[in-house]
């Protein structure tokens, strides 16, 4: 080959090449563009969560995780969530279902902003058993402009994101259940209460002078009280209480009647800021009096 063809040969490979350079260049850049595009894109996702305020409540959250807002967020279910009527329940504890009332529309979310409802318990979800669904597939719409007020304004995109609902997929809500100082405070407020009324049962049952009638308020209080003790022990060590074979009622005695009414006593007017204190309480002629010194 002469030099002149090898030179036009050498022009042509630059030329192919520069071509394939620009093109390359071209794809980068479209990448590139493509890349921004979908990080710059509102990113909205439906999940289930346990409140943050009571462990066996589950909220249904809809959140934007993109940079961008997004505007007209719908909710697509082929079957809805659905929830219980518990506040309608009938008398054999069962509930209606009815669908979880959600919004047709969300009008905007905010980059990082969510919105939440209050689903159901877990608790008397699982009480519900097979008769409630558990599996909801759904999808989630929304825009990355707001609709179009006028002219000049950007077409907009609409997006979808699929979402599984799944109760299965919780955490088992066996748990260990914290008391909380309400509740012991509330308990502590019991206990008076108790105490009061079993106060109030001894004075009418010590008024009682016949020795059959004592007999049969004793057998009565010890059966209560091995009642509740097996009860107990039932609970906490999930065993079945034992059967005490040698228990037996107390005999009626026909020969019983009701201690007559005394008509000059009442008794104390209930107070629940007064705490009883064992070691300052004494018992005198059934009635019990408090040491205030």
């Amino acid at each position: 080959m002469s030099a002149g063809a090898w030179t036009a040969l050498a022009a042509w490979l630059a030329v192919v090449v520069g071509v394939a350079a620009l093109v390359y260049a071209w794809r980068q850049y479209q990448r590139a563009r493509e890349q921004t595009a979908e990080l710059m894109q509102p990113n909205v996702a439906m999940f289930m969560e346990p409140s943050a305020s009571d462990w066996h409540l589950v909220e249904l959250v809809v959140k934007n995780f993109g940079r961008t807002p997004a505007y007209g967020i719908r909710f697509e279910f082929a079957n809805p969530p659905t929830v219980g009527k518990y506040e309608s329940a009938y008398q054999d504890r069962f509930v209606d279902i009815t669908p979880l009332n959600l919004p047709a529309e969300i009008p905007y979310l905010a980059p990082s902003q969510e919105w939440r409802i209050v689903w159901d318990s877990a608790l008397d979800r699982q009480e519900l058993g097979d008769g409630i669904a558990s599996r909801f597939d759904g999808a989630v719409t929304y825009y990355d402009q707001p609709r179009n007020g006028g002219k000049g304004r950007q077409s907009r995109t609409q997006f979808q994101s699929t979402a599984v609902l799944d109760w299965a997929t919780l955490h088992p809500v066996d748990r260990l259940e914290l008391l909380t100082t309400h509740d012991l405070a509330r308990q502590e407020k019991q206990k008076p209460e108790l105490l009061r009324n079993l106060l109030t049962y001894y004075h009418y049952a010590a008024s009682e002078s016949r020795e059959e009638v004592l007999r049969v308020e004793i057998n009565r209080v010890r059966a209560a009280a091995d009642a509740l003790r097996e009860r107990y022990r039932a609970e906490y060590h999930h065993a079945p209480a034992p059967v005490n074979d040698n228990y037996a009622p107390a005999p009626a005695n026909d020969n019983y009647a009701p201690a007559p009414a005394n008509d000059n006593y009442a008794p104390a007017p209930a107070n629940d800021d007064v705490a009883f204190d064992e070691a300052n309480t004494t018992i005198i002629n059934g009635r019990h009096r408090r040491d205030l010194g």
